[in-house]
């Protein structure tokens, strides 16, 4: 039995010894390496502090510069789509763009389309802000207003502006002189 204890205890120590045993090595022969770090000396500021702009003057140093023109045109686009959702649902705006739709004639509802859009675009531009946005709605005014035109179908003449017929008898032609050969 105390052979059993004694190869038992054997056992442990020698399963166990090689956990307890193991320490950090280090990877440098030099002592003196290891045992202080090296620390660098904080620069020296010469001069005054940099000055550090307020968020206004950033804000303002940022709207002022231009993005591209792709990026501009998407910052009016959006600006003219946030004043024409504002302005869209007043009341008299509604009733316009009702009429237009119900007119009859392909002629009414163009002349009703104009007032519609002319209304439309003055109420923006009076909530405009910017120049900018101002003449981004004037653009916008114009193309709409160009869309109502109707200049593809020839005006029919009216009946002041056509000439009267001459007799036959007063109708007097003049020989035609012979071509030169």
């Amino acid at each position: 039995m105390i052979r059993r204890l004694i190869s038992i205890a054997a056992w442990f120590l020698t399963a166990t010894s090689p956990l307890f045993g193991q320490a950090a090595v280090s990877s440098s022969t030099d002592p003196q390496a290891t045992a202080t770090p090296q620390i660098s000396p904080t620069p020296v500021v010469e001069g005054p502090p940099p000055r550090i702009p307020a968020i206004e003057e950033l804000d303002q140093a940022f709207k002022q510069s231009s993005l591209g023109k792709a990026a501009d045109e998407a910052r009016l686009r959006a600006q003219l789509r946030e004043l024409s959702n504002r302005i869209i649902t007043d009341p008299d705006l509604v009733a316009a763009r009702t009429k237009a739709d119900k007119m009859r004639t392909d002629l009414e509802k163009r002349q009703q389309l104009r007032l519609y859009y002319t209304m439309f675009y003055d109420r923006m531009r009076a909530q405009a802000a910017s120049p900018q946005l101002k003449n981004y709605i004037d653009a916008r005014k114009v193309q709409h207003l160009g869309l109502t035109a109707q200049n593809r179908v020839r005006p029919s003449p009216s009946p002041a502006a056509t000439p009267t017929p001459k007799r036959k008898a007063e109708v007097t032609t003049a020989p035609e002189p012979p071509l030169p050969q």
